[in-house]
């Protein structure tokens, strides 16, 4: 009994783990994002959904004839187009390669078509760049600071209160509108801490254009754009490095030369890892206006500065004019090397360390373009970008001019399958051919939503007839059955959603078929029953035996099947029959959960009831009453 309750707890663990996937329409973990908004968050195709079914032929850029790439070219673009249609939001694309050269690209749901067509059918542009480090920018608005002073602001500090080195005679004089602003700094600064900051006043002009630099500032805290690819079930992130903007004030002398060390700040908290990459650790802002004033205030602690010094400086009769720098922390130009520079890309492993490496070759123009850029980069401190559709893939330091055009990249946390896999993508934006849409075919949503109902009624009426029939011709059995069909269709709702199925009119019947299956080997395990009860045998007797009888006419005939959907979905892969291999698919996984809920719920729930006070009813387990002497 023990053993039997043990199997029933992990079923009962599993109908919730499989009731939470379908409850909730949308699951998130980590950056993996299941579901939909349709129905029970299930993938539905376009005879379901509408949406679009677009073919494309790949064509020779010369001639403009169809010709055929190799299996890596079509491997590749098939990568390209899926990473930017899933990058656009146009949704999540199913494609399929159709032969030799064309590809099968469907698009459930899609309401911007023309976008989508374009997307596709552009080929990946692949562009190298050199990206220059902390870029200083003069910000010409010297001339429009009205007002500096040092204070301290936040905290028990008083908004009257000033540092000593500011009660000059010039700042006995105040007026209203000064108090107010004092107040408005008061109120826009955390109180709970006082912090020295300076702060200056500037023209409308001046404010508007400091303004733009903070938010310059704030938007150089986020991490480069980069791809991050799903492979083999890991996460292979691009770049998520950030490059902070900073702001430097000085004060500048007679002979225009700084008097000491300027204020810099960046935005907000900063902090640099060991290996040298920078995270940004949000927080109360360095730099920020106060309320609606044309006043700013800059964190001296967190610039480092000492305050009476900061004093004594930044007063008006005590230097000549200020200074304003923004360092930008990344300036990326183009070097003049796209795709078409390229032979190829490819994984290896380096001839020294062992290490996972990607090689990359130039044909001889791009060997000499890209000669010419590591020879003026190196020992530079630039980094060398390579971005896929201005979405970057990699930036690496040259460490040697490289001028034969053959070379390699290798990283601190690269495997074989991100070097696998940026290899893919690096080939994906030196494509040589482009392709051309040959067919177009439209499901109106409403078509789908209309296919959609009437496949959920025919679907609840045959599930609603079996569960009936069973019911009234086995009796008890039958109502172990009906459970474990439901059960049935819980899993394989969830199996469907977690594994991204996309779910169309063929995969219905396919369903609906997977059902009849599963009551198919019930009926055999019943029958089986029937004959050890009417044998004289025990209940739990018969209830083993029947299974054990059962069970090879049951393995027996679920293996053809499978073997038969395995040929369909080959033939249909081969053919581009996207029904007959959604059929396929579907009836597959169908009938793998019907042998488990037949075999594993259906003997639990029976084997439970056997060792149980109704066991002593055994006309109940028989369709045509008590079991003969």
């Amino acid at each position: 009994m023990r053993r039997y309750i043990r199997s029933l707890l992990i079923i009962v663990v599993l109908i919730a783990v499989a009731s939470a996937i379908l409850l909730n329409k949308t699951i998130t973990i980590r950056d993996l994002t299941i579901g939909s908004d349709s129905i029970l968050g299930l993938n539905l195709g376009l005879d379901l959904q509408g949406g679009s079914d677009l073919r494309f032929q790949a064509v020779d850029p010369q001639t403009g004839e169809p010709f055929t790439p190799t299996k890596d070219e079509m491997n590749a673009l098939i990568r390209s187009i899926e990473e930017r249609i899933n990058r656009s939001g146009l949704g999540r694309p199913a494609i399929q390669q159709l032969g030799e050269n064309r590809l099968l690209v469907q698009l459930p749901g899609v309401e911007d078509l023309d976008r989508a067509k374009s997307l596709i059918g552009e080929t990946a542009q692949l562009e190298y760049k050199k990206r220059t480090l902390n870029v200083p920018a003069s910000l010409n608005i010297s001339d429009q600071v009205l007002a500096i002073e040092v204070k301290t602001i936040g905290g028990t500090t008083s908004t009257e209160d000033t540092l000593e080195a500011n009660e000059t005679d010039s700042t006995e004089e105040t007026s209203e509108n000064s108090t107010s602003t004092e107040t408005q700094i008061s109120e826009n600064i955390d109180d709970s801490q006082a912090i020295p900051a300076l702060i200056i006043e500037f023209t409308e002009t001046g404010s508007l254009q400091f303004d733009e630099m903070i938010e310059r500032m704030r938007l150089s805290l986020s991490p480069v754009i980069g791809t991050e690819q799903e492979i083999d079930g890991e996460i292979v992130p691009g770049s998520g490095d950030i490059y902070p903007n900073y702001i430097e004030v000085t004060v500048l002398n007679t002979d225009s030369k700084a008097t000491s060390t300027p204020v810099t700040l960046s935005y907000s908290p900063v902090a640099i890892l060991p290996n040298g990459t920078k995270l940004s650790m949000g927080g109360e802002p360095y730099v920020k206006r106060i309320g609606s004033t044309n006043r700013f205030a800059l964190n001296l602690n967190a610039a480092g500065v000492d305050v009476e010094l900061a004093s004594s400086l930044f007063t008006e009769d005590k230097y000549d004019s200020l200074n304003f720098v923004e360092i930008v922390g990344r300036v990326d130009d183009p070097v003049g090397l796209t795709g078409k520079d390229m032979s190829r890309a490819y994984p290896s492993t380096h001839q020294t360390t062992g290490l996972p490496i990607v090689n990359i070759e130039f044909n001889s123009e791009g060997a000499k373009t890209f000669g010419e850029v590591t020879t003026d980069m190196y020992s530079t401190g630039d980094l060398l970008v390579i971005e896929l559709d201005d979405k970057e893939l990699i930036s690496s330091r040259v460490q040697s001019p490289i001028t034969a055009g053959v070379g390699f990249i290798e990283g601190p946390d690269f495997t074989m399958t991100r070097v696998r896999d940026l290899s893919l993508l690096i080939e994906s934006g030196r494509l040589p051919f482009p392709i051309e849409l040959i067919q177009e075919r439209d499901v109106d949503a409403i078509l789908g939503a209309d296919s959609l109902a009437k496949s959920l009624i025919a679907g609840l009426t045959g599930l609603a007839l079996v569960l009936l029939f069973m019911l009234l011709y086995y009796r008890l059995p039958g109502l172990i059955a009906s459970l474990a069909l439901l059960i049935y269709a819980t899993l394989l709702l969830a199996l469907f959603k977690l594994i991204g199925v996309t779910l169309e009119l063929s995969g219905v019947a396919a369903t609906i078929l997977s059902i009849g299956m599963a009551v198919d080997a019930n009926i055999l395990i019943f029958e089986r029953m029937k004959e050890e009860l009417n044998a004289g045998r025990t209940l739990l007797s018969s209830i083993n035996i029947g299974f054990s009888r059962a069970w090879p006419a049951i393995r027996d005939g679920n293996v053809s099947t499978l073997i038969t959907c395995g040929i369909l979905f080959w033939f249909a892969d081969t053919l581009g029959a996207t029904m007959v291999q959604s059929f396929a698919a579907t009836l597959a996984l169908g009938v793998v959960v019907s042998l488990f809920t037949a075999i594993t719920v259906s003997r639990t729930l029976l084997r439970i009831i056997a060792v149980s006070s109704l066991n002593k009813f055994s006309f109940l387990f028989l369709p045509t009453g008590k079991p003969s002497s």
